[in-house]
């Protein structure tokens, strides 16, 4: 039977399994995040039309939509009541910023919804569909799904706690690889690393 040779880790063995972790967790919380960005965008879409329907802005939409249509209308052929008819779309634009201002001291949007943007009635869906984005995203984050992450990042600080702990390498490595697979991440060994004779040659 073969003595075991026990050895602590290296400073270059050192810098290359704490290159690897770091590698290894970003590779798979890159891969989680595509996986994440993906499924909020679905539920983003699926969730955008219930979003609508709860903010009570079809009303505002609709009538700056035919407020708009006739202000440009206007303008083209009489523009002595172009002013009448801005102020019109103005006094509707204001209503929906003014909702839209209620809303966000409530729900923190970090999407803007200034003024400008509401008086194109095109941008009206493009802004509210971000907003949907944003608390599906926020939700979807502090649910069952997102904890993920948060687990991945726990997973990855033991794994660092191994490797910072003076086990002898093999040992070290064959925990941190146990970690890695509890994240489902497959830490590939080369065959025979920690063969006694090889350590030997590394010790010569």
């Amino acid at each position: 039977m073969s003595k075991h040779i026990m050895r602590p880790i290296r400073n270059v063995e050192y810098d290359h399994w704490n290159w690897t972790i770091d590698e290894t967790y970003d590779d798979r919380r890159s891969s989680l995040k595509t996986e994440m960005v993906e499924e909020i965008d679905q539920e983003s879409e699926n969730n955008y039309p219930v979003f609508k329907k709860k903010l009570k802005l079809d009303t505002d939409i609709d009538n700056i939509q035919k407020l708009y249509d006739d202000y440009h209308n206007f303008v083209t052929n009489k523009n002595l009541m172009e002013q009448q008819k801005k102020n019109a779309l103005d006094k509707a634009v204001d209503s929906m910023h003014d909702k839209l201002g209620t809303w966000n001291k409530v729900r923190k949007w970090k999407t803007d919804i200034s003024r400008s943007l509401l008086k194109e009635p095109k941008e009206h869906d493009r802004m509210l569909k971000s907003l949907c984005r944003e608390e599906t995203e926020k939700a979807y984050y502090a649910g069952p799904k997102g904890k993920a992450l948060q687990l991945l990042e726990i997973s990855k600080k033991k794994a660092k706690h191994i490797l910072n702990s003076g086990l002898p390498l093999d040992t070290a490595v064959n925990a941190i690889g146990v970690e890695m697979n509890t994240q489902k991440i497959n830490l590939d060994l080369p065959k025979n690393m920690f063969n006694p004779s090889t350590a030997i040659e590394h010790k010569k």
